[in-house]
């Protein structure tokens, strides 16, 4: 028989084939999740209880945040009102991320699983030293906290301020609402008098997903 005979056969076949193995790529394309940053670092607790090492942080960032939610976001703390920050941050529907803290050590076992806290806002901005990864929660972080202390009296807000330089490495910092500033020039959030606020975060490093 001849090729030309088989043709009408053929061609359907083939125009099968095609889109079964197009399909099968775009099914698996759809499972899986591309994230935009993944860091990992080590909790440092507060001064006063002594700098410790808590363990292991991991904050995975799924998206970078659009310029209409950094300005609801700068409008809230503006007000400098607790009530509108939370209204601001609740408007968030789609999280930017989430980051996975170490549990609080003494007040039982089902406190010391590792903790999740969904992240609200997350922004990258380039530096002439490296860059600076900013993300915001609407709970109170407790890196390296044990006991109680795990626990804030003001858990509504938290903003992690993490510089990395250019060998790839950094170290973070945490600032209630109240110490928050807004740089004008990069149009980022930041750590009020970031110089003189103690580590909460160190060997703050990109791992690849």
């Amino acid at each position: 028989m001849k090729f030309a005979s088989l043709r009408p056969i053929v061609a359907p076949l083939v125009a099968i084939a095609v889109c079964v193995v197009s399909s099968s790529r775009t099914d698996a394309a759809k499972n899986v999740r591309i994230f935009a940053e993944q860091l990992v670092a080590t909790a440092v607790s507060a001064p006063d209880a002594g700098g410790a090492i808590g363990g292991r942080v991991d904050i995975t960032i799924e998206r970078w945040s659009t310029d209409a939610e950094r300005e609801s976001l700068h409008g809230a703390l503006s007000e400098q009102n607790v009530a509108t920050l939370l209204l601001g941050l609740g408007k968030v529907f789609r999280r930017a991320g989430v980051v996975q803290m170490p549990g609080a050590q003494g007040i039982g076992e089902r406190a010391r699983t590792r903790r999740v806290r969904n992240l609200k806002f997350a922004q990258e901005i380039k530096t002439p030293t490296g860059r600076q990864v900013i993300v915001v929660t609407d709970h109170h972080l407790g890196f390296g906290e044990s006991g109680r202390d795990f626990e804030s009296s003001h858990p509504e807000f938290t903003l992690v301020d993490i510089r990395i330089g250019p060998d790839g490495k950094g170290v973070g910092k945490l600032a209630p609402a109240t110490k928050v500033a807004y740089n004008e020039k990069t149009r980022s959030f930041e750590l009020e008098d970031y110089g003189s606020q103690p580590v909460r975060l160190r060997d703050v490093r990109s791992e690849k997903k």
